[in-house]
């Protein structure tokens, strides 16, 4: 990069485990991408009750802005309160720039069916927080029920697909991404769609059984490292698949226990090298 970009964080922090910022972080930060964290809650483990900490996203805007701060890029998770929703929004307002990026995130790669169940409320506050997103990150069966649809875990027809990024970028979000795509079992992948050009791209790679927490905070790391880098929307896209699959498939060859996250750190190298010095263009 010719200059140092920072982008800023904001999710939950586990303290056991490779999932959310605990995995997103290492990822930016090897890519030479400096990060700001702003944890909204904690937990000792993935999948135990999180500590709620949305009500400090206030002080850390207040510290950044005399500061002097500013992002390239905002990551957030979906906020699960009202609350923690408020607070989200004024600490986005707050940094909020004509050039900068906000991505909605995280991303699924579990390979495995999802079973999501959305109230109304959810529903109001996943529109509300894509409307202030440039690009939505989701898995392809949690934005089908979001969109009133019926619990779908594939295969995908790509007139599905596509209707689904469309549905999710006509609330107001510049782009949008669908993870746990797959029209075959060989393959999974992703599908990102540009409001601005009407635009459809799709990006595989081998498909490998199992549940793999943490990796679609991965993806998305490697999603915005590469953004940031200034490759093309479809070009960051495969990169990221790429390397959540890689991260993946390490883990399997490795025999560990993948409920503690990925042996991501083994394919950051490669990652590195990938982004170089990549053409400065955007879709």
């Amino acid at each position: 990069m010719n200059d140092r970009k920072r982008a800023v964080l904001i999710g939950t922090m586990c303290g056991t485990g490779k999932c959310s910022l605990t995995a997103a972080l290492p990822v930016l930060a090897a890519a030479g991408i400096e990060v700001c964290v702003a944890p909204t809650g904690t937990s000792p483990l993935p999948g135990t009750a999180v500590r709620d900490l949305s009500g400090d996203l206030f002080a850390y805007a207040e510290q950044w802005k005399k500061a002097g701060y500013s992002f390239d890029a905002m990551v957030f998770e979906f906020p699960e309160t009202e609350e923690q929703a408020g607070a989200l929004s004024a600490f986005l307002q707050t940094f909020r720039e004509k050039d900068n990026l906000v991505l909605f995130g995280s991303s699924g790669w579990n390979s495995k069916k999802v079973q999501v169940g959305v109230s109304p409320e959810k529903s109001k506050l996943v529109q509300r927080f894509c409307a202030q997103s440039d690009l939505v990150i989701l898995p392809a069966g949690d934005a089908a029920a979001l969109m009133g649809e019926k619990n779908h875990d594939g295969p995908w027809s790509r007139r599905a697909v596509e209707t689904l990024l469309r549905s999710m970028c006509f609330t107001g979000a510049k782009s949008a991404v669908a993870t746990d795509v797959w029209f075959s079992p060989e393959l999974m992948g992703s599908a990102v769609y540009s409001a601005g050009n009407g635009t459809v791209s799709y990006a595989f790679s081998h498909r490998i059984s199992g549940e793999w927490p943490g990796t679609g905070d991965l993806f998305c790391a490697a999603l915005l490292a590469g953004l940031l880098y200034g490759m093309r929307q479809s070009a960051a896209v495969q990169l990221a698949v790429d390397f959540a699959a890689d991260c993946i498939r390490k883990t399997k060859e490795s025999g560990c226990d993948s409920r503690f996250g990925l042996k991501f750190e083994a394919c950051l190298p490669k990652l590195i090298r990938q982004l170089g010095a990549p053409k400065r263009q955007k879709d």
